[in-house]
């Protein structure tokens, strides 16, 4: 009987490590297989449809006002009063400011007298060599003589320039706009401001000009549309079309091109601003800027068959500011990794993005 516990004992013994063994290796050959497959990356797609690509060109330029005036003082003398500063809003004939101006009515007054004098001697001098005062049988030639001698010629002309010399005693907006460059000071002379009393700059329309590198040339013709954006804007973005393009490159391999636009009141004269031209093109496959990787040295785009992704060496045509237009390597209906595709290799098993 003790025999039979003995060998009863032995068996349970046997059988419960054998048990033992088999579990611990299952669940080492488990931990090995699951260690083996890889985690799907997440990733999202696209898909690959022709569409336009638009070709965009970059350049930096410089506003300016389309109208401007400089207002020079055209007599000398003393400001006596300026009626604007810098930043008003003036309309065309508006009065700026005025010259001192007694001795320049001085001298209109005393031309008025020289003409009344030289008329009277004029008079004179017909009665004397043609016996009247009458005209209308002189001919040209001897009118203006009697005029010479009288005088009345040399009154005319002093007259005038004394009108005109009073006149501008008195300083008006030019043209419509706003005053700037007002350096000026009441009680000092004209003369030694001598890039005038001020400018006036229409700024309802302006111009934008900026350079395009000669091989850039033939992408830009007039009329085509322009995005600017000024450097310190919020993100704002006016349109204008390109007027001017003058056909000449200079020393730098430049040319000089103008675009115009109606300004909604925050550009300004010099201002500095960046060019956005786009020139459409038709019928191209076109992918995200993100999609595009480098593996071993050449332009790769990752896309999802079912659960993989599979890299493809790509030949790209155009590149504009978030895209690429692609001529070799993909076909229509490719699903193109653009995100989650920066660590992925050839066959990685992924999985769509939820949205």
């Amino acid at each position: 009987m003790k025999y039979y516990f003995y060998c009863l004992a032995v068996m349970l013994t046997v059988v419960c490590l054998t048990s033992c063994k088999t579990s611990e290796e299952d669940n080492r050959e488990e931990m090995a297989r699951r260690s083996s497959v890889r985690d799907a990356v997440a990733v999202s797609t696209v898909e690959l449809k022709k569409s336009t690509f638009y070709h965009e060109l970059v350049s930096n330029g410089k506003v300016y006002a389309k109208r401007t005036a400089t207002v020079p003082f055209r007599v000398d003398g003393t400001i006596e009063k300026i009626y604007v500063q810098n930043g008003d809003r003036v309309n065309k004939g508006d009065l700026l400011a005025e010259l001192e101006d007694f001795n320049y009515r001085i001298q209109y007054e005393k031309a008025q007298q020289q003409l009344e004098k030289a008329s009277i001697e004029f008079k004179d001098d017909l009665i004397t060599f043609h016996g009247s005062e009458d005209t209308i049988d002189l001919s040209p030639d001897m009118l203006r003589m009697s005029k010479i001698r009288s005088g009345l010629i040399d009154a005319e002309t002093n007259l005038r320039e004394a009108e005109y010399q009073l006149k501008h005693t008195k300083i008006y907006a030019p043209i419509a706009g706003t005053v700037a460059d007002l350096e000026a000071k009441e009680w000092n002379p004209a003369n030694i401001y001598t890039d005038g009393l001020c400018k006036i700059i229409d700024n309802s329309v302006i111009e934008v000009e900026f350079p395009v590198l000669e091989s850039e040339y033939g992408f830009i013709e007039k009329g085509m549309p322009v995005n600017i954006i000024p450097f310190i804007s919020d993100g704002t973005e006016y349109t204008g079309h390109i007027t001017k393009i003058n056909p000449m490159v200079d020393e730098n391999g430049m040319v000089k091109v103008r675009a115009e636009l109606r300004n909604g009141g925050k550009l300004l004269e010099g201002m500095n601003v960046k060019i956005l031209i786009r020139k459409p093109v038709e019928d191209r496959l076109v992918v995200p800027k993100e999609a595009l990787v480098i593996r071993q040295g050449r332009d790769v785009v990752f896309v999802r068959e079912d659960s993989l992704a599979i890299w493809k060496y790509v030949t790209t045509e155009f590149e504009n500011s978030d895209s690429f237009s692609v001529s070799e390597g993909l076909e229509e209906g490719d699903l193109v990794i653009h995100r989650g595709n920066v660590n992925l290799a050839h066959e990685t098993v992924v999985v769509e993005e939820e949205k």
